[in-house]
């Protein structure tokens, strides 16, 4: 008897010890990989977050409402998508207290498909700390704001989904594992869509 119970514990031994076993070399990389390009695709939708939208957003709020007339765009430098654009021109608020002259444009495509001399609604900072900002504030330019935010948040949201791939890479095979990889699936497709989708738009790449 004494040593019929001894069996169930010496079979239980080696079942802890496998599951305290380390990850295999290749399966350790991976993880290891996707969770670096998970860390990056999260710091960066964040910090896009900050400077696309949030930033912009406290022109808005916190800006003089005006009218901001364009003087030129000049396309400079190029690269794999092409040259650069950068918009010039001038802002005057509503009430006359605030003006501008030969002002940069934070996002270019807000002056997209505009002539010299057209204008548009606009809220601009005073310069008193720093370089002034300006942000179209017509629905056009609500609109890509919020297209930018979106890109940037789904930027995050896809470095979330590679984190979570990164994690399930050190689980045992099983049914649970597979779940969470097809969970993991359609949120990686569906923050990547939000990103280019919101990015493109926003940012004027499908323009």
């Amino acid at each position: 008897m004494a040593s019929e119970t001894g069996v169930p514990g010496s079979d239980e031994q080696p079942q802890a010890r496998t599951a305290r076993e380390p990850l295999p070399p290749a399966r350790r990389k991976k993880a290891g990989i996707t969770a670096f390009f998970a860390v990056l695709a999260l710091v960066s939708g964040i910090g896009l977050l900050k400077t696309d939208y949030l930033d912009p957003k406290s022109v808005i709020d916190d800006g003089r409402p005006g009218v901001f007339t364009l003087d030129r765009c000049e396309r400079t430098g190029g690269s794999k998508q092409g040259p650069s654009t950068f918009c010039h021109g001038d802002f005057r608020s509503d009430d006359g207290t605030l003006k501008l002259t030969d002002l940069r444009l934070e996002e270019s495509h807000d002056a997209e498909g505009m002539e010299s001399g057209e204008s548009f609604t606009a809220h601009a900072t005073r310069p008193d700390h720093g370089p002034p900002g300006l942000i179209r504030s017509d629905d056009q330019g609500r609109s890509n704001l919020t297209m930018r935010g979106v890109g940037a948040l789904g930027l995050a949201l896809l470095g979330a989904m590679l984190g979570g791939f990164a994690w399930r890479a050190t689980l045992a095979p099983g049914p649970a594992r597979s779940r969470l990889g097809a969970w993991l699936g359609f949120g990686t497709v569906t923050s990547a869509l939000l990103w280019l989708l919101g990015m493109g738009t926003g940012g004027g790449f499908w323009a």
